[in-house]
């Protein structure tokens, strides 16, 4: 198994492919396998890097509470370890947090940016409705239906009930590699104490080119949240998805996956 320690944390990762490197981070509660649409494709012009968060997929587990911050620091040892040098980075949700913070604290190893369906935090945030954000806390259900309602109600409208293969892929993928209710829980500290600091004040900070994604019907971080993103990274480029929930990569990966590769060129 391809593993790398920085520090005390051990690090899983796939490596794919060829060429320019590209780092791929996922999101709350989600492993790398997330990332299935994008892999081939992304792999046949780059050398692509699929890891595991901590507390996820075949990462180590914590046991402490940690921060966005800590994960950004775990993206940079692996650039380091396996001697990337500038990397591309492209993030989703909380994959797109820990991208912004690494993005800020290592410009060094930050050759070019995507960030999809994220969100700056602290008090320029515009949160989610209540009945969305609730599905975040975990419910008691057993974990296949509990990722069937979450991701069904994350995707666009009507979304998974004209695309059951892929809502049945995510549940294989997380079933795979289940999180544990405490892992969850960590992940999730990391996320609220980033939606309420966040580093909208840091945005300034960032030299790399910058593609923002998002959905404009993202039910999840709702769409000016990227808007905000694009609007104060300067050189910032905002694709807008028109009718696409949280997933873009799995709800348009075909615009996606050319639309992304063109921009790391």
């Amino acid at each position: 198994m391809p593993t790398t320690k920085v520090g005390s944390h051990t690090v899983y990762y796939d490596s794919f492919g060829a060429g320019p490197p590209v780092l791929f981070m996922t999101g709350l509660g989600s492993t790398r396998m997330g990332w299935w649409k994008q892999i081939e494709p992304f792999s046949r012009k780059f050398h692509v890097i699929n890891l595991d968060n901590r507390d996820a997929g075949d990462s180590a587990l914590c046991t402490e509470p940690y921060t966005i911050a800590d994960m950004a620091e775990d993206t940079a040892g692996v650039i380091k370890n396996l001697n990337l040098g500038r990397t591309h980075i492209t993030g989703i949700s909380m994959g797109g947090m820990i991208a912004l913070e690494l993005a800020i604290r290592h410009p060094e190893l930050v050759d070019k940016l995507v960030l999809v369906s994220t969100t700056a935090g602290g008090p320029t945030n515009v949160n989610a409705k209540p009945e969305i954000a609730a599905l975040l806390v975990g419910a008691e259900e057993d974990i296949e239906t509990r990722v069937r309602h979450t991701y069904t109600a994350i995707a666009s409208e009507g979304y998974m009930a004209a695309h059951p293969q892929d809502l049945d892929q995510i549940v294989k993928n997380l079933i795979a590699k289940p999180m544990s209710p405490e892992s969850y829980q960590r992940q999730l500290g990391a996320c609220m104490a980033h939606f309420y600091k966040g580093v909208a004040n840091q945005l300034t900070q960032i030299a790399a080119p910058v593609l923002v994604v998002h959905g404009d019907t993202d039910p999840l971080i709702p769409y000016p949240n990227g808007e905000y993103l694009a609007e104060h990274i300067q050189g910032a480029r905002l694709s807008t998805y028109p009718g696409v929930g949280h997933l873009v990569p799995i709800e348009a990966p075909e615009q996606f996956n050319r639309e992304v590769i063109e921009f790391l060129g």
